[in-house]
């Protein structure tokens, strides 16, 4: 049987398609965004998504989300107030939901949890808000191990994304949880700053990430579709592995039902204007555009952190978007997904606005899946110290 888990504050899902690549069952996500529970149950029939705010669930409808237990409550309240670049309000009422999701651990009683944010996170009011949560966690009975920030660039994600994982082991489970150990090396460190750890693999670039995607200037129908062709095969092992091609289709897991592998979905153009576009044509790679701001990608590196934007209750203010190495414009929601760790048949919201942000606020999958993998490895381990050591099965049932 597989491990289960409850992922909270799911948006759309790259915590629960890490886990399920991992081979973990999410039963229940809960989020409170309309546009996530459009597009969520099409990539996680199996699933059952709950259109809510984790605040407004009872005490009695929490204990019902798990009758019969859960392995692992994950999750990744919004972060906007942590967060280093935005507003860092520590009074804003998203900051205050680490407190539900210790609710729901304390509720739930899983073997283990996983709480994912932003680095910020550690040192919000001082670092009294982290340490007040830990506190709690351990006198609920958890081992919480130290906090860790992980860099997708170290696991294969295409982007340079620091994100602080808090996890959580309950006392009476023998095989404590740890985060993973990266697997790739950052592009960022290669001034000296470090020695690059040997046994890594070459970090995965924008070219490797997105050159195969369809040239979606060539199409005026993208300006109010987003579905088109196929027109490149691809080049690199990350691109097969998004396209689900050879050894890679069953990678994440099973594709979504409506999916078409000879189709591109989000792949919606931006319309720019001239005085933009020569902007863009005048900033090289790697730089920022001026007055807007805006980062050009560059081939032979990472992309830069993908942001979210505002919801409608924050003024709907749209994140600012990598402008794509070669072509004159922003790139794509496809290839910002594909930045992020999605397979191509992952569905997100068709229009560009809900789209990017149900991207820019999920947990990158590759990062996900390595967490699911060390908490798959500890339930397999704790599994086999029960059967073999009878003493401390005795103990655990006491």
């Amino acid at each position: 049987m597989k491990p289960t888990s409850i992922d909270l504050f799911a948006g759309v899902g790259g915590l629960t398609l890490g886990f399920q690549a991992a081979g973990i069952h999410t039963t229940h996500a809960i989020d409170i965004e309309k546009s996530c529970a459009e597009v969520f149950p099409n990539n996680f029939p199996d699933v059952q998504f709950i259109q809510k705010s984790v605040a407004d669930f009872s005490d009695t409808e929490i204990e019902h989300l798990a009758p019969d237990g859960v392995d692992v409550v994950a999750g990744g309240p919004p972060c906007q107030g942590f967060s280093l670049i935005g507003l860092r309000d520590p009074d804003d009422d998203r900051s205050k939901l680490i407190f539900e999701f210790r609710r729901y651990v304390n509720i739930l009683r899983p073997k283990y949890f996983v709480m994912e944010n932003v680095p910020g996170m550690l040192s919000a009011e001082k670092g009294k808000w982290v340490q007040t949560l830990i506190s709690q966690l351990e006198a609920d009975g958890y081992n919480i191990a130290d906090p860790k920030i992980l860099n997708a660039t170290e696991f294969g994600v295409p982007q340079e994304r620091r994100r602080v994982f808090l996890l959580g082991t309950r006392k009476d489970i023998y095989s404590h949880l740890d985060v993973p150990t990266p697997t790739h090396w950052s592009p960022r460190k290669r001034k000296g700053l470090i020695n690059i750890p040997e046994g890594r693999e070459k970090f995965v670039s924008v070219q490797e990430a997105i050159s195969d995607l369809p040239d979606i200037e060539k199409h005026d129908y993208l300006i109010e579709g987003h579905k088109t062709p196929y027109d490149k095969h691809p080049t690199s092992d990350y691109a097969r592995m998004m396209r689900g091609v050879g050894s890679y289709r069953s990678f994440f897991g099973n594709p979504n039902r409506n999916w078409d592998p000879t189709t591109c979905t989000n792949c919606k153009r931006i319309v720019h204007g001239e005085v933009l576009r020569q902007r863009f044509r005048e900033t090289s790679p790697g730089e920022t555009v001026p007055v807007s701001r805006l980062f050009k990608l560059d081939w032979n590196d990472v992309a830069n952190t993908l942001r979210a934007g505002t919801p409608s209750s924050r003024g709907s203010y749209s994140s600012p978007r990598p402008v794509h190495p070669e072509e004159l414009r922003c790139i794509s929601v496809r290839e910002g997904a594909r930045l992020q760790g999605f397979p191509d048949w992952f569905e997100f919201h068709s229009t560009k606005w809900h789209g990017f942000r149900q991207v820019g606020n999920s947990v990158s999958p590759l990062v996900a899946k390595a967490v699911g993998q060390k908490i798959v490895a500890a339930i397999d381990s704790n599994s086999q110290i029960l059967e073999n050591f009878p003493s401390a099965k005795r103990a655990l049932i006491a």
